[in-house]
């Protein structure tokens, strides 16, 4: 027989924790035992998957910090340091455009090198003729 999680969220593990992310249910604290396999391989169990909403296959952020590990989907962390920046940029800036100018720009003077270089050579080829 299946469970309401299982039919409502498609997970079948039920883990240690006594939280339940699909139905917002908070019993106690996010807690769980795990041992560290082969490798030093760990598994996340099932409900603190769903409560960081990560699958198998997505990247994730670890990091050690006083003593214990972290982790975070990678995405959250980009959104973090995007946040950072944000908080940097006066308003009414767009760092995009600007970025983008300044390689148009670049790109003008590189082609118009190019173009000169091209003229001269050209022009040299007929002289020597």
């Amino acid at each position: 027989m299946m469970t309401r999680r299982e039919k409502e969220t498609g997970f079948a593990e039920t883990g240690q924790s006594g939280y339940d992310p699909a139905f917002g249910e908070v019993k106690k604290p996010m807690l769980d035992r795990v041992k560290l396999g082969e490798g030093g391989r760990l598994v996340i169990p099932a409900a603190m998957r769903e409560a960081l909403g990560v699958k198998p296959g997505d990247e994730l952020a670890l990091e050690v910090a006083d003593g214990e590990l972290k982790i975070k989907p990678y995405l959250a962390v980009i959104r973090e340091i995007q946040a950072r920046v944000q908080e940097l940029v006066p308003p009414g800036v767009d760092i995009v455009e600007d970025f983008l100018a300044e390689r148009r720009e670049e790109q003008r003077r590189s082609d118009e090198r190019f173009e000169r270089l091209h003229r001269e050579g050209m022009a040299m080829r007929e002289k020597d003729k």
